[in-house]
């Protein structure tokens, strides 16, 4: 039998109250991470990646509801934990790296200051009083192993600086560190790096990926870079919104790409001959008011009329590959103990 992965996201249904009426973001989103194993969640920017990487965690904001499905972590629905549970849940077991390095600290506490609260309530437990600041010896030399694990430079220094003293690669180099503090089974990193330049995002997209591969970490990334998705994952998912429309392992799914929406995401890749990519015309469509059935059929080159009365389901098309596309009728599922069938991956 198959083994179960460490994070299965099921049929996931996202809206948000607004004052124009209600937005239906997340559509139905399933995707799985299994032990160990490094997930890419791929898209143009409000196609909704970040949002399904919140909504793990339940950080999603006030004027959100889930209105379906389950997010299954070691066979717990974090969306039915109370919360004190969830807590030991963030942070231990499941931790995230979030996108804009500049925002993520604190700029009034120093690097230290804030490692050390986290690293004594991730050892406390949250029913330690905040007030209490005993400065333990363990507590520093783990937030000092985890600066350290990170690559970064001087930890001893760099836990008396602030934020705002730190380079760009730096205080990402910090965030990765904080996240790693509670030694997570998952990491969930939102575009690790999209806030710094190329050649310092290639090094930190590195190290992190040493650090998953050295650590055993399952790791799910968030990111509209085709090229960062290639290089980091195991399996990709392409996100539209707010569903999966591709799932494939990077190296078939990068060759030949079958949903029209990943074809145009490739097409739209600038050239190393100079030449811009193609793109796709159009825009993702209004989350008030999406269309009926399949979402990209207004932009899609290969429009059916089923396209606009039936709702593609996400479904397997070869060993290892699922698509949500009226152009690829379904095959048999994989059976289990396959090649390529655990978690429908690789």
């Amino acid at each position: 039998m198959t083994a179960a992965p460490l994070l299965a996201v099921e049929d996931l249904q996202v809206h948000f109250r607004l004052y124009e009426g209600r937005a239906r973001v997340l559509n139905g989103v399933t995707l799985a991470v299994g032990e160990g194993e490094s997930v890419a969640l791929v898209g143009e920017t409000g196609c909704g990646k970040s949002i399904t990487a919140r909504a793990i965690l339940r950080l999603l904001p006030p004027n959100a509801e889930v209105v379906a499905g389950r997010i299954l972590f070691r066979g717990r629905d974090l969306l039915r934990l109370p919360e004190d549970a969830l807590r030991r849940v963030r942070g231990r077991e499941i931790a995230m790296i979030f996108q804009d390095p500049a925002t993520a600290l604190n700029p009034v506490f120093t690097v230290g200051e804030q490692m050390l609260d986290v690293a004594r309530w991730q050892g406390a437990g949250a029913a330690m009083p905040w007030a209490r600041r005993n400065r333990d010896g363990e507590v520093r030399q783990r937030c000092l192993e985890a600066l350290r694990l990170a690559r970064v430079p001087d930890p001893e220094g760099i836990l008396r600086r602030y934020p705002v003293e730190l380079s760009g690669g730096l205080r990402q180099r910090v965030l990765i560190a904080l996240a790693l503090l509670g030694r997570p089974a998952l990491l969930i990193a939102d575009e690790p790096g999209t806030a710094l330049d190329v050649s310092i995002q290639d090094q930190i997209l590195q190290e992190l990926r040493d650090l998953v591969r050295g650590r055993g970490l399952a790791v799910l990334y968030i990111t509209h870079n085709l090229g960062v998705a290639r290089m980091v994952a195991d399996r990709v998912y392409v996100m539209y919104a707010g569903e999966v429309a591709e799932v494939g392992p990077p190296a078939a799914l990068f060759d030949r790409p079958l949903h029209p929406y990943t074809q145009g995401l490739l097409a739209a890749v600038p050239r190393l001959t100079g030449t811009m990519g193609a793109g796709i015309e159009g825009r993702i469509p209004d989350y008030r008011n999406p269309p009926p059935a399949c979402r990209f059929a207004p932009r899609c080159p290969h429009r059916l009329p089923v396209c606009d009365q039936v709702r593609p389901p996400l479904g397997p098309v070869a060993a290892g590959r699922a698509v949500a596309c009226h152009l690829y009728p379904p095959v048999a599922p994989v059976p289990a103990g396959s090649a390529g069938a655990r978690h429908g991956a690789r």
